[in-house]
């Protein structure tokens, strides 16, 4: 007779992620001596396995009545009350479990799950920590450690939460559920901190430039550049804030002249910030884009200065140069983009090395644009 551990069954759906995880079998716990008890165990975990809860709920119990003392198979009941979603009964089972015998690891690993499922989070917490902190099972682990920062995040320890996402994103990169919970905590904490902001600084420069971001999100960009305007009235030498009317305006705007007023206003950002490599990018691609092209070169080295490895300005840059036709600079001045996952460098990089008679780079480039483009 075979029973489940914690580390073999698996199967969780909590606020946070709507996924179920992974049923397994390993080791026997032993045979119980009477063979009533041993049909009722048998059929309850044949029940767990095949997710039918209510049924393995049912034999798991009968088979406690005959022998209340086998605290494995009440850990098994408390799992499938847990799968089931029935977290006080399956709150009650594990503690009754660690009361009979208190290294059983599967009561050790669910208990605290299922008091974060029913909000009990204070409760919860110890058993979180501990069991993060040390649980091998990836995927075990995973799931105490959404708990654990969603309770952490709950109970007010929002640097306690913090580090847990931290440490999920660091082991679980690319998992949607490590992402959107720390997207949910980031963004909960950005909120609260702008609340706070707004709630002691009212008219600071710092609310205008907040005031201005949520604009823009909402798609007003002129009520944005208006609370950037207040905002540099309030703290002129304010960092970012003309570089972000700039933006605006040349994304925006309908006026003719609304390019030489974007340029402006970037100057004046220079002026502000004359580290800035986002503000050289803009100048460049202005001027790119009204055919001003050494001015439109000079800005974009300007802004490799700053910050060799932006790709844009690798890209601006290297169009610039084509259109004036000084092709060999052009691919100089890109080749150093070449690894980026940018289909815009492949693409570029296609048509220099096709310019310069270098067909066979030329379609591995093509081939490389072809691969990101659907992607991207």
């Amino acid at each position: 007779m075979r029973a489940l551990t914690p580390i073999q069954f698996l199967i969780m759906k909590d606020r946070i992620s709507p996924c179920l995880l992974v049923l397994f079998l390993l080791p026997s716990l032993g045979v119980p001596q009477k063979p009533d008890v041993q049909g009722e165990i048998g059929q309850g975990m044949e029940a767990l396995k095949r997710g039918n809860f209510a049924a393995a709920e049912q034999h798991l119990s009968a088979a406690l009545k005959i022998d209340p003392s086998l605290a494995e198979v009440r850990a098994n009941l408390g799992l499938a009350y847990y799968a089931d979603h029935k977290y006080p009964q399956a709150i009650a089972e594990f503690q009754e479990t660690l009361r009979r015998d208190s290294s059983v690891q599967t009561a050790k690993s669910f208990l605290p799950l299922s008091l974060a499922a029913v909000g009990n989070c204070d409760e919860a917490l110890p058993g979180l920590e501990r069991e993060f902190a040390s649980n091998s099972d990836q995927k075990l682990r995973r799931v105490l450690g959404l708990s654990l920062e969603r309770c952490a995040s709950g109970v007010g320890k929002e640097t306690q939460a913090d580090q847990v996402a931290q440490k999920l994103l660091a082991d679980y990169p690319d998992d949607p559920d490590v992402l959107f919970a720390a997207g949910q905590l980031y963004g909960k904490l950005s909120s609260e901190t702008y609340l706070k902001l707004m709630k002691v600084a009212p008219h600071s420069a710092r609310t205008y430039q907040v005031m201005a971001s949520v604009a823009a999100s909402d798609g007003n960009w002129k009520g944005a550049v208006d609370a950037y305007r207040h905002a540099l009235k309030l703290e002129p030498t304010l960092q970012g804030a003309h570089l972000q009317i700039a933006v605006l305006m040349l994304t925006n705007s309908q006026e003719p002249d609304a390019w030489r007023q974007a340029l402006t206003e970037l100057t004046e950002e220079l002026k502000v910030d004359p580290t800035s490599a986002q503000a050289e990018y803009e100048i460049g691609e202005v001027y790119r884009k009204h055919a001003q092209l050494e001015p439109a070169v000079a800005a974009f080295r300007r802004a490799l200065e700053l910050d060799p490895g932006a790709v844009p300005a690798r890209l601006g840059l290297a169009k610039a140069l084509r259109q004036l036709d000084r092709k060999r600079e052009a691919l100089q001045a890109l080749e150093p983009a070449r690894d980026a996952d940018d289909p815009g460098v492949h693409f570029l990089l296609a048509q220099i090395y096709r310019d310069l008679g270098r067909a066979a780079e030329a379609q591995e480039e093509e081939a490389k644009f072809k691969k990101l483009q659907p992607a991207q």
